[in-house]
Formats: structure tokens, sequence, C-alpha cells
């Protein structure tokens, strides 16, 4: 179990360092990923202890989960297939416009 937990805090800070645009490059692009996971960390650190328990993961990610499934949704309670497919599309395309329309694996001139 807590090798559970510890892959799905490990995989929601990668998550935030892949948004975060940012690889481990020096300079502006590293300043800004360590600032999206610290950022994220402390939204996890649930108590603002400087540590995440399994409780607060659980937390965070049951209350994540729960708002993903109602935008998803549509407050019907029920998902289909197509309403998974719009919403991550939905999802996909804010998160483009918000750096820039990049594609896949492209980084804003500047950023490595």
């Amino acid at each position: 179990m807590k090798y559970a937990i510890v892959s799905a805090t490990a995989a929601a800070f990668a998550a935030t360092a892949a948004y975060a645009g940012g690889h481990g490059e020096k300079g502006a692009g590293a300043e800004a990923m360590n600032a999206k996971i610290e950022a994220h960390f402390k939204e996890v650190d649930a108590n603002a202890d400087g540590q995440v328990t399994e409780a607060e993961l659980v937390a965070y990610m049951t209350a994540k989960a729960k708002k993903e499934f109602a935008e998803a949704s549509g407050g019907d309670g029920m998902m289909t297939l197509d309403e998974v497919k719009a919403h991550h599309k939905a999802k996909h395309e804010a998160m483009m416009k918000e750096h820039g329309n990049m594609e896949h694996g492209e980084h804003k001139s500047g950023d490595h």
C-alpha cells in the first residue's frame, strides 16, 4: 500500500512538473517548474506542516477525482465515454492555449 501511495505522490508531482513545462533544465524553466511543484505540494499539504501524509494525499486526490467526475458527467452522476472524451479535449485545449498553443513535446522559445 505504501508503494502505491509513494507512486501516486511521485506521479502527482511529476504531472505538475510536466504541466509547468520544465524538464529539469537550468534557468527560468527550472524556476517555473520548481515554483509549480512547490505550489502543488502546498496544495496537497492540507495542514501546512511541510509534510504530505497518506491521508492528505488521499483527501486531495479524492476531491480532485470528485471535481473531475462532476465536470465530465454533466452533473447526472454518470459518465459516458463521449463525455470523458469531450472533457479531456476541453482540458487539453485550455492547457495548450495557456501554454501558447504548443504541440506535444514542443517548448516556448527560451524554455530550453
